[in-house]
């Protein structure tokens, strides 16, 4: 007799962090049929087209589903407890021979909460300070603004769309990324958009681009790429010379407001409006429909987070929210601390780490993890002290990080790399081991690390939908069994080690269960949660909470003139844009297609058919320039390298720039036949780790110079 049965969970492809409801049927152990769930209290029945097809993922016959191992022969497989027991007293070798430094982690853009704290959660298990993470790729730059600005790089201010009267978006396209600001959880994104001009309130949008939210807005500012930072210092610089700061707001809540008068005095407009190429009127208009609406934000996304002066520019963004007073105001920039707790042994394990900063480039910490871009150079130097080995949990560096030539011969050069992985991803071709992780549907989880990021407090549980395919297995197990054959704590927490020792003993694993029940708030079950479809939500925090009881700096005023960001301001106005005679055009890099998300669902044939292999797009004006017609093959040059793409003429784009969609060159002979059949080329050939964010060390993705011509 067949089993049919019908589970309700949420939506999860790479990280986007929608998270829409679904309803899944599952036939015989099998999920058949996906569709959204009418009745989640967020989604509300919306799914994109990334989730009506996530069966092509879920069932992708290219899936790893057995441990393998590289050998001389080529990859093998292996049982877990060969694999496992090597691993773990591999590592244990190398961090004897070579030091604790030797040792390093990386989670990805697909990591849930559990892949997170184990990648950190282990790396300081052996000492080391080389834990690294997607987040240094695109969004720390936000956490060196909050943990100067209000005392905890945790703040993650989010924008109140639901109740704004004026929406300033910088370098986002949020009707396809389905993201205002990155984490926060907003499926109907367009329709939120929509509801803002419906209640007469209005949107700009600034973009090198005309995209689909563009198309929503009442003002499209076409910047020059890579000039956001003097496109808002034009703005600060005409509210505070014009009066039209809330200065009695500012007295109460801020210090350092008296920084800005200065930096503002010494800032022309007219030279801000050249060197951002939009109009001088146009700038001042916006500066006024934001000071004067009842309540506004400005908010960027990944177009301006991986854009020269990244955390400078996030300080602008903060300052022009702060100085009109749209701070824990209602359609403001609110934050409501999450609905979860601080797990305490979570934190226990983490606050074990080792938090030195970077051996090269001398970088903080920033989300428990060093900046990407230097790991590559650390395991290519001559440095004893060198990674020597890698574990990488639910990412694709190789085809994510900058300079792709050096990541090939840095992943090369490692004595040991291990990938835990839902196929053989281009990164582990040239892994020593590649473990098969289950899909967020073949186990439970609750994904707690973002949820204060959401416009609602809300806790909600994503049961196990089918068991694990083939011999797959959560990665929690997988880590277990490696930090118990390295002699390391699991976790980096001795107690909790014991704990799992003994299980074993006793026949039986340390649940995962246990890690969830740990983050929930006094009062409230997991079982209160599991039983609760759609999730419990929870009371917000009122207005005035954040700087009575959240906000963490000393004197609970948020410290918005940060000496180290004065002088870098100082500097980065001292030297203009970045530009290079030799390359007189902009790049821009990493946009998205609705059909896409990074290089998750390439192997996805229904998704993946319908996107273009990559092109470069050009302004009809550009390509009349060089004699370009469509589909002609173009080479595109950065001061790095050149890589030649198809051109796509396109009118709504600048015509002093050009655009590259980033996550592709899948030619590796990996596990992913669709993927490899249309592999494209890799933008990241054309960008060098060596250009880093003086704060963050970020790389630069968009508006790097580059130049064009005819491919012969």
């Amino acid at each position: 007799m067949s089993d049919h049965r019908t589970v309700r969970t949420t939506c999860k492809i790479g990280a986007c962090e929608a998270y829409c409801g679904i309803e899944v049927d599952v036939v015989d152990g099998r999920m058949t049929a996906v569709r959204g769930d009418k009745n989640h209290p967020v989604s509300k029945g919306y799914l994109c087209i990334k989730g009506r097809y996530l069966l092509e993922y879920q069932n992708d016959p290219d899936r790893l589903t057995f441990p393998m191992r590289r050998t001389a022969k080529g990859r093998e497989r292996a049982d877990w407890a060969t694999a496992t027991t090597e691993i773990g007293q591999r590592l244990r070798s190398i961090a004897d021979e070579h030091g604790p430094d030797s040792i390093a982690t990386y989670w990805g853009n697909a990591a849930d909460s559990a892949n997170i704290i184990l990648a950190v959660t282990t790396a300081g298990a052996f000492g080391s300070r080389n834990a690294y993470n997607v987040l240094s790729l695109e969004f720390t730059d936000r956490g060196a603004v909050a943990s100067r600005l209000y005392g905890d790089e945790g703040i993650m201010l989010m924008p109140d769309a639901d109740r704004t009267h004026h929406a300033l978006l910088l370098g986002t396209n949020p009707v396809v990324t389905q993201g205002m600001a990155l984490l926060q959880r907003r499926p109907r994104i367009g329709a939120d958009l929509r509801e803002i001009r419906r209640r007469g309130g209005t949107l700009t949008v600034v973009d090198p681009r005309a995209t689909q939210t563009t198309a929503l807005a009442d003002q499209h500012l076409a910047i020059r790429p890579g000039t956001d930072l003097f496109f808002l210092l034009a703005m600060i610089q005409h509210i505070l010379r014009t009066g039209s700061a809330d200065r009695a707001w500012c007295e109460e809540h801020v210090t350092g407001l008296e920084a800005w008068d200065e930096i503002a005095a010494g800032i022309d407009l007219a030279q801000m409006s050249e060197v951002c190429d939009l109009p001088a009127d146009e700038i001042v208009a916006e500066a006024e429909r934001f000071a004067a609406a009842p309540s506004a934000f400005a908010t960027t996304r990944v177009g301006v987070q991986t854009s020269p002066n990244t955390t400078l520019t996030e300080w602008a963004v903060a300052t022009l929210n702060v100085i009109t007073g749209n701070i824990d105001r209602p359609g403001g920039m609110i934050f409501h601390g999450g609905a979860t707790q601080p797990a305490r042994y979570l934190l226990e394990s983490i606050a074990r780490g080792n938090f030195n900063p970077s051996r090269l480039g001398n970088y903080p910490h920033i989300f428990a993890g060093l900046p990407a871009t230097v790991l590559a150079d650390d395991i290519l130097s001559d440095d004893p002290d060198r990674i020597r080995a890698l574990i990488v949990f639910a990412g694709n560096p190789l085809i994510s990080f900058p300079d792709t030539k050096k990541m090939e011969a840095a992943l090369e050069r490692l004595e040991l790399l291990v990938c835990l992985d839902l196929y053989v991803s281009d990164t582990a071709t040239f892994a020593d081991w590649t473990l098969p992780a289950t899909t967020q549907y073949e186990k439970s989880s609750m994904h707690f690390m973002v949820d204060k990021y959401d416009p609602s407090r809300r806790i909600e549980w994503k049961p196990q939908v089918v068991e694990p395919t083939g011999e797959c297995r959560p990665e929690w197990q997988i880590l277990q069994d490696i930090c118990i054959a390295a002699g390391v704590p699991f976790l980096n927490n001795p107690k909790l080690h014991a704990e799992v020792l003994a299980c074993r003993e006793n026949g039986t694993l340390y649940p995962e269960r246990a890690m969830y029940e740990a983050v929930l708030p006094d009062g409230i079950s997991l079982d209160d949660v599991i039983s609760t479809p759609g999730g419990l939500e929870l009371p917000g925090p009122e207005p005035a909470e954040f700087f009575a009881e959240q906000i963490k700096t000393l004197d609970r005023k948020i410290q918005l003139a940060p000496e180290d960001l004065v002088d870098g301001l100082r500097d980065a106005l001292a030297a203009g844009p970045f530009e290079d005679e030799r390359f007189p055009l902009k790049l821009i890099s990493g946009y998205r297609k609705l059909r896409s998300y990074n290089t998750w669902t390439k192997n996805m044939p229904s998704l993946s058919d319908g996107l273009e292999v990559p092109s470069v797009t050009l302004h009809p004006d550009l390509a009349d320039r060089y004699d370009l017609q469509e589909g002609d093959d173009v080479e595109v040059s950065t001061a790095l390298g050149t890589i030649t793409l198809a051109a796509k003429i396109d009118s709504g784009i600048r015509p002093d720039t050009v655009a590259i969609p980033q996550f592709w060159g899948h030619d590796y002979g990996g596990g992913q036949t669709h993927a490899a059949k249309r592999p494209g080329v890799n933008v990241n050939r054309l960008h060098t780790t060596s250009d880093r964010d003086r704060f963050t060390g970020m790389p630069i993705y968009n508006g790097r110079p580059c130049a064009i011509a005819r491919a012969e």
